[in-house]
């Protein structure tokens, strides 16, 4: 075989399969859609798996700020006992940084007759595969339907749930209390 046949075999033999292994490797855009899936299995240690120990979760326009892996997890299991469902679209990947479109559904937010909340963008930055920080925006329409519901709903629920309303909301959403919550939001739409 000529000294050029060798090259070309060499090239076909190290590089093709080395090609090839970098192609299938996971991105993070795969890694995001895996984020996905772990949330709406409703799996509090699989969603969990996802986040780095010092990650910093944030929502735009709220006072929602969480510092750290395990601040987070008590949202993370009201996400999961409120069987919440996110659909990601426009995936898009930058260096170490994925931005996607959100929509969001919950037992809560059906409730309320809300159909969905929509994100603008949900920004999240890895750093060893590990979320490190996630910073997510609500559409305008959004941010008005949820600022609506919140006044209505805590204004009704203190002056006809008293007590009851002040246990719950100290208490949290737990899987003991959630069919609470859900019968109080019910009780809140048909008042309207």
């Amino acid at each position: 075989m000529c000294k050029f046949g060798n090259k070309i075999l060499i090239m076909f033999c190290v590089v093709f399969p080395l090609l090839l292994t970098t192609s299938c490797a996971p991105t993070l855009a795969n890694r995001v859609e895996a984020f996905q899936k772990a949330v709406n299995s409703h799996n509090v240690e699989k969603t969990m798996s996802f986040y780095a120990d010092d990650v910093r979760f944030e929502i735009v326009g709220t006072p929602m700020v969480i510092e750290g892996k395990e601040e987070l997890r008590k949202a993370i299991e009201e996400m999961c006992i409120l069987n919440v469902n996110f659909s990601f679209t426009d995936i898009k990947a930058d260096g170490n940084t994925v931005t996607y479109k959100v929509k969001e559904q919950s037992d809560w937010l059906k409730a309320a007759g809300i159909d969905a909340l929509y994100y603008e963008y949900d920004q999240t930055t890895f750093d060893n595969g590990l979320i490190k920080k996630e910073i997510a925006k609500p559409t305008q329409k959004s941010t008005e339907i949820m600022d609506e519901f919140q006044e209505s709903f805590e204004k009704w629920a203190s002056e006809k749930q008293g007590q009851e309303w002040t246990k719950l909301k100290s208490e949290g959403v737990t899987k003991e209390n959630v069919g609470k919550w859900l019968a109080i939001i019910r009780q809140w739409k048909e008042s309207k």
